[in-house]
This record gives C-alpha cells, structure tokens and sequence, in this order.
C-alpha cells in the first residue's frame, strides 16, 4: 500500500462519502453504524471503506475501494486493520464470516471458503431469499484464535 493511504476509525461526517463509495459497487450500508466502518483516505479524500458488523457472529460487511486506487492493497489493509478490532473483542466469537463475489480476495487473508448451504443457516435474509440455490456469493470464514 502506497505511504500516502491513511487508514482510520469513520467519523459521523464521512457518511455521505462512504455511501458514495459503497454505491459505485451497488452494496448497500443501510442499517450499519458508522462506527462500524474503518476509512482509507489519500489526504482528505476517502478512497476506501469497509466495515464489520456484530449480529450473532461478526462479518466483515461492504469492502469497497475507489476503481482508481484498486490494486494496491488498500483492500486488504483495511479488512486487517478492521480484523484487529474483533482481535480485541472478548466476544468475538470462533470464526469472522464474509460473504462475497470475490473469494480470492478473502483468501488472500486466510479466510477458507465453506459450502454454499451455510448461507441459509448462518444468515436469515439468505434462509428466506428465493435465489439462494443459484446466489453467487461464496461464504468465507476465518478462524480465530
């Protein structure tokens, strides 16, 4: 990652540039805290968000990065840089789930991909979606500990 990406805590105030960014790949933040959310910024600009979310287990939720500043880490520093947060967490759980289109990224980080069905038993909007056997989101899970 280039020296000139700072990676930081989001502030209420960065909302609306990380609902831009989220936007740009058609994922939706609606619902999760902003103090959920870790930012990459290359001065003031945010060029990078993401987030993890607690629900009954934690899961790494809307990764995204600017489609100018792809390709140079940025991604992957922001999700261990939210990693070290569940690192912290007395209640963190065995395993921080993700579910993605891209699993080579995840793999990157030692997350292990796991069968498809386990998206109906780990997540309730899975359970009841009507395209679940034809989804194409693969569940990732990394292992803590």
């Amino acid at each position: 990652m280039s020296p000139d990406i700072k990676i930081r805590e989001a502030l209420p105030e960065d909302r609306e540039s990380i609902q831009v960014l989220m936007s740009t790949y058609f994922l939706d933040i609606e619902g999760v805290a902003i103090e959920d959310f870790a930012v990459a910024l290359t001065g003031t600009k945010i060029v990078g968000a993401g987030a993890i979310v607690y629900g009954r287990f934690p899961e790494v939720h809307s990764i995204a990065v600017h489609p100018n500043y792809r390709g140079k880490g940025i991604g992957l520093s922001l999700v261990r840089y939210l990693l070290l947060r569940i690192k912290g967490s007395s209640d963190a759980g065995s395993c921080v789930y993700a579910r993605t289109t891209s699993p080579g990224f995840f793999e990157k980080l030692g997350f292990a991909e796991m069968e498809p069905a386990s998206k109906a038993r780990l997540w309730e909007d899975c359970a009841g979606c009507d395209r679940l056997n034809t989804c194409r989101q693969s569940v990732m899970c990394l292992k803590l500990g």
